[in-house]
């Protein structure tokens, strides 16, 4: 199921009145009053602060902040549950422009806003992530770091008296990249520190090749 890795504001008016989308990740109902309290100080003065969020079909919550019952909560919350999102916050803000739009369109606006919003998100999941180091000869580097991009989500290499890599891979590729380095370097090479976390990671992240950075080169 889809969550928010990283989001920016999307704004839409109609009718004069301004619509400002924006998600965030939330996994527990205490994440609400902070994101909440964000929007508040970015918008001061707004009429509506709408929000939804869904932690899951069983935990989740619509919420109009004065705007007729049915016309901002819960349109938005169907598109949340119609596209998957969990672990999903969206709070739209209106600026009233001074014109009715009526049951209709604010249905319509809330809408458009909130999925403008979406639109924006870089979406996410949630994924217990290794992150290891290890130590290996300068002949083993090449070797190693071709056979490990197809299973890691970022690699680092630090140049020093050996090579040192750090990396970031989703636990369930951990023995296949354990097997490789094995078979790839023999007795040279050490796995020094192995940790899981969970975390969130986009779904089309880049390829571990385009996010390996290389720190203190030797000379």
């Amino acid at each position: 199921m889809p969550t928010v890795f990283t989001s920016h504001p999307v704004e839409y008016i109609i009718e004069r009145s301004r619509f400002i989308g924006t998600s965030f990740h939330m996994a527990t109902v205490d994440d609400l009053p902070p994101c909440l309290s964000e929007v508040k100080r970015a918008y001061p003065l707004a009429n509506h602060y709408t929000f939804v969020y869904r932690i899951d079909s069983a935990h989740q919550r619509a919420f109009d902040d004065g705007e007729p019952q049915g016309t901002a909560g819960l349109p938005i919350l169907n598109i949340l549950v119609r596209e998957g999102w969990e672990e999903t916050l969206v709070i739209v803000v209106r600026y009233f422009g001074g014109i009715k739009l009526g049951r209709g369109g604010l249905v319509h606006a809330y809408q458009h806003a909130a999925q403008l919003a979406l639109q924006s998100t870089v979406a996410g999941q949630r994924m217990v992530v290794r992150h290891a180091l290890i130590h290996l000869d300068y002949a083993l580097y090449e070797r190693v770091h071709r056979s490990l991009k197809a299973y890691i989500l970022s690699e680092e290499a630090t140049f020093a008296a050996d090579v040192t890599l750090e990396l970031t891979l989703a636990d369930e590729n951990w023995p296949r990249v354990q097997a490789l380095i094995e078979q790839a370097g023999g007795h040279r090479q050490m796995v020094v520190a192995s940790s899981l976390q969970p975390t969130i990671v986009p779904i089309s992240a880049p390829s571990s090749e385009s996010r390996a950075p290389t720190r203190h080169p030797r000379q």
